[in-house]
């Protein structure tokens, strides 16, 4: 059998350390990752080695050679442009003559010591066409997961799901053994992944797919903390086969030839590394990796640190739990503390401080006395925490900065071709300004053309969009705290940016791979004319004006900006309008004041009956919620509202999240309608509702989505539509079928660590996913015979959810649900126990 190491990657999540190597490259305690992997196929008898190269190929192939150093024959292909995971494989067959052979493939910038030998076995006992290793982590959600049947067998897995999406804690390590057969179904041209593309269409086809879950040691060395892991690791003895270079002393301490120090001033366990210096007086602590050739002057302290080749620590300089690239100049009494990381020939000058979490890139000079505090090109959010739930916010000059925003952007135009158009829109608020003009800038650097529509509420933007006139869009607005900023992206058909689409952004966020437009390639900045009007239009063209033509309503928009369009378009719908807050000029300079809720809704509920209007309404600032008052003035609260809206307005079909009341389904249904379920969250449920053109959505949270007129919440649209169907027939005589509350459903919150999320949704799928009632499409869905439950994690926070409504005429819910909640507890409580 032949053996090919993957060996292609940039490792743009460890910069710093892999601005000038490449991912296989980075030592794992004196010796490239790639070398601990070349030895593990040499132990296991794979002694033939094809390595697949793309970034930096000459580094990899000068250090290895013909690998007969290490009692192995490599060879070498190099890809000239990307062609995915297999696609490289295909490549290195047919450039290698590789065709025809079992083949084992693993990753060069993982570190294991799987028990490859026992993977052949297990592989050859189930006739298997392609086997996956397969991995329990904490935290799967950077990984693909895998669900396997009791034999082995593969029965589902998903690429890099959401934590709703997490069925398995067992990942896809990468690392595969695949028959002839397998690898035939690879196209011989153009980008093809293995975990994408061939898995699945041997997985759809019934060929045999199994996967071998090992309890051998295995770290994606994907990030700073990963690799600091590993080294860690492998100090701690956790992984076989592998011992740290040079003699080794007492304890864990291992010293390489020529290296000057005194062992009674190292704290084991510690590697150092050939031709080493430690002056007297210096203390080198434990957990500490240092390269060769590297210097520690008097006085100096190391902690917790790896500091590579070629590197000087002055005099009484302080690492503390850092890593530092080759050949960097760390000068007297300077300091580099907790988390930071240096890249190569970086120089910190003498007494200057570099904060933890700091990242300082190649090259770099920090002067003397110097107090670094933010990153030299940084890199400070990892995948998956830019973007929640579609939406990027936070504090704004805290979490927000300008400096942020003008990444985010960068990142954003550089997902778009050149001469792209994006339309950008703003609320009132002074934060909102700021951070559109940081946007602007950004988005114009990167040779983006800039449709500007200023203070406008995001369907303005949002219409500007679906109208064709750009292919993108980003609205920035404040949040629900006036010190927090919300910046909202739009694909080109107007609905919340796709998971795609966001990763994209992110990915060009972490790598800092920015396109820059020069000269006549710099974006156009352009302010459109007639966007209100044409916004106006397409609303009137969506409804029935002889509905609502002549009716009255209370409206207090609490200040937005979409009080700026209320007057054209009540004209242009007939609509009489008690506007209760108004917003004179968006574009002044000054915060819009911000209404109470509960205030709002009094004052207009005490005008609705004296002007005999057909109901009121409370918009929030975004445009987006509105709260109802019927027409004697009473609130309505917003599960019963959707419930009178889907009574009145019949919707042939509806789309609704997974956690909404099965209630609404039968007042759907009663219409004559259907519903299709969504993943919850407003981004997933405006996706569904747009892609199958329903009629109605919402969370029954104040927000309603109507797709024939924009795939997300609009006040307008919402306004609108409710006097369609409450204009003859009373809202306060419909209401009152539903009484106080119509969503039943029960929730519980139980708090459940990151590193427990994996395994608790891997044992509930292991106990439901034989049930063929069952639904894992987010959570895991169960019909029981009293009603249903679903067991869900929370995206964002260390949090589990257990729903559960009962059916008409049995128990409570909060009955149904109490045994999934101590299930749930259970499995975390197992989780505990596991790591202590």
């Amino acid at each position: 059998m032949k053996a090919i190491i993957m060996a292609g990657g940039q490792g743009t999540r460890l910069r710093p350390l892999t601005s000038d190597q490449p991912k296989p490259m980075i030592p794992i305690v004196n010796a490239p990752c790639m070398e601990h992997i070349v030895r593990l196929l040499e132990r296991h008898g794979f002694t033939d080695i094809a390595v697949t190269l793309q970034f930096m190929p000459d580094e990899i192939r000068d250090y290895f050679g013909n690998g007969s150093e290490w009692g192995v024959n490599m060879r070498y292909s190099v890809e000239d442009a990307p062609a995915g995971t297999a696609g490289s494989v295909k490549m290195a067959e047919q450039q290698l003559g590789l065709g025809g052979e079992r083949l084992l493939i693993i990753s060069g910038d993982a570190l294991t010591d799987a028990d490859l030998s026992r993977l052949v076995q297990f592989h050859g006992e189930k006739g298997s066409e392609a086997t996956m290793v397969l991995k329990s982590v904490e935290n799967p959600l950077d990984f693909g997961i895998v669900i396997t049947e009791e034999d082995g067998r593969i029965s589902r897995f998903l690429e890099k799901p959401a934590w709703g999406q997490v069925f398995s804690d067992t990942v896809n390590t990468g690392i595969y053994l695949l028959e002839p057969s397998a690898t035939a179904e690879i196209p011989e041209d153009g980008e093809y992944d293995f975990s994408k593309d061939l898995f699945p269409r041997l997985l759809d086809a019934g060929r045999p797919l199994y996967g071998y879950i090992t309890e051998d040691y295995w770290e994606d060395i994907g990030t700073l903390e990963q690799f600091a892991g590993a080294q860690r690791d492998v100090l701690d003895g956790r992984v076989q086969g592998i011992r740290p270079p040079g003699t080794r002393l007492r304890e864990n301490i291992f010293v390489g030839r020529r290296a000057l120090v005194d062992d009674d001033e190292l704290e084991g366990p510690v590697v150092i590394g050939e031709n080493v210096r430690v002056d007297e007086g210096a203390k080198i602590g434990a957990y500490s990796v240092i390269a060769d050739n590297v210097v520690v002057s008097a006085g100096a302290t190391v902690e917790r640190s790896v500091i590579a080749e070629g590197t000087y620590i002055g005099e009484g300089a302080e690492l503390v739990d850092t890593l530092v690239g080759r050949n960097s100049y760390v000068q007297a009494r300077a300091r580099i503390l907790e988390r930071s990381a240096l890249g190569d020939d970086v120089i910190v000058g003498e007494g200057a401080t570099i904060a933890p979490e700091v990242k300082v890139y190649p090259h770099k000079t920090i002067e003397t006395g110097a107090n670094v505090t933010q990153s030299l090109i940084y890199e400070t959010m990892g995948l998956r925490t830019v973007f929640k739930r579609g939406i990027v916010s936070g504090k704004f000059n805290v979490d927000l900065t300008p400096e942020f925003v003008t990444r985010l952007a960068s990142s954003f135009g550089t997902t778009h071709d050149p001469g792209a158009v994006v339309t950008l829109g703003r609320d009132s608020s002074l934060s909102a300004q700021v951070a559109k003009r940081a946007m602007t800038a950004a988005l114009l650097g990167t040779g983006i053309n800039i449709r500007d529509l200023r203070a406008a509420h995001a369907g303005v933007v949002r219409h500007d969009v679906l109208a064709g006139k750009s292919s993108a869009g980003a609205h920035v607005r404040a949040g629900s705290d006036p010190d927090d900023v919300e910046i909202l992206f739009f694909s080109s058909d107007a609905t919340p940016i796709s998971e795609g689409d966001a990763r994209s952004v992110e990915k060009a966020f972490v790598r800092e791979d920015y396109r820059r437009a020069y000269g006549r390639d710099i974006g156009e900045l352009i302010y459109p004319g007639r966007v209100v009007e044409q916004f106006v239009e397409r609303l009137e063209r969506a409804v029935d004006r002889e509905k609502t033509s002549g009716a009255t309503i209370v409206v207090d928009f609490c200040g937005g900006v979409a009080g700026l369009v209320a007057s054209r378009v009540f004209s242009r719908l007939g609509v009489s309008a008690v506007v209760m807050e108004g917003f004179a000029n968006a574009n002044a300079v000054g915060e819009a004041g911000r209404m109470n809720l509960q205030e709002s809704i009094e004052r207009v509920a005490r005008i609705v009956p004296t002007v005999d209007a057909a109901f009121g309404a409370v918009v929030g600032p975004e445009a987006e919620y509105v709260q109802f008052v019927d027409d004697t003035g009473e609130w309505v609260p917003p599960d019963v509202m959707l419930a009178c809206l889907i009574d009145q307005m019949h919707p042939q079909r509806a789309v609704l999240p997974i956690n909404l009341s099965r209630r609404y389904h039968k007042l759907v249904e009663e219409g004559d309608g259907s519903v299709e379920m969504s993943r919850t969250g407003l981004s997933n449920v405006a996706i569904k509702a747009a892609g199958i053109r329903a009629d109605l959505a919402s969370l029954a949270d104040g927000r309603y989505i109507f797709p024939a007129f924009l795939p997300a919440p609009d006040c307008f649209m919402t306004l609108a539509s409710a006097l369609e169907v409450f204009r003859e027939t009373s809202l306060s005589s419909v209401r009152q079928k539903f009484g106080e509350s119509f969503d039943h459903v029960h929730r519980e919150r139980i708090e459940c660590p990151w590193s427990a999320k994996g395994r608790v949704m891997r044992g509930l799928a292991e106990k439901f996913g034989g049930d063929p009632d069952a639904i894992l499409a987010e959570g895991v869905l169960l019909g029981v015979e009293d009603g249903w439950v679903l067991m869900l994690p929370d995206p964002d926070s260390p949090v589990f959810y257990v729903y559960a409504e009962s059916k008409e005429g049995y128990g409570s819910p909060a009955e149904i649900v109490e045994e999934y909640v101590d299930l749930v507890k259970t499995l975390i409580d197992d989780q505990a126990l596991l790591s202590s």
